[in-house]
């Protein structure tokens, strides 16, 4: 098992739908960050959803976390959690509502 800021690392992550070339040349990350991402973003989205059981304190930590930024209540404390909330950010949809009108 191997662990990589306290989570367990399982395949790499890829976000094709949103970071078609990559999240590195998105331009919205910093290498270490889309490393990190790449590294770790499969469990978290894993615990995030559901689909998998926290191991350790640091995992069922970011569950709590994710529980709480649903709720808007809680902002991230380390850099996982941080890099998790920029990646939710940028990831959802905002819907555009532009302006017609008539004179």
């Amino acid at each position: 098992m191997n662990l990589i800021h306290g989570f367990i690392a399982e395949a790499p992550f890829y976000d094709d739908t949103h970071f078609p070339r990559g999240f590195s040349k998105s331009g919205n990350f910093t290498i270490s960050e889309s490393e990190l991402l790449t590294q770790v973003g499969k469990r978290l989205f894993m615990l995030e959803q559901g689909f998998s059981n926290p191991e350790n304190a640091v995992e069922e930590q970011f569950v709590q976390f994710c529980k709480a930024q649903y709720e808007g209540k809680l902002e991230g404390q380390n850099k996982v959690e941080m890099l998790w909330q920029k990646y939710k950010k940028l990831t959802n949809f905002k819907p555009f509502h532009g302006l017609n009108g008539s004179s």
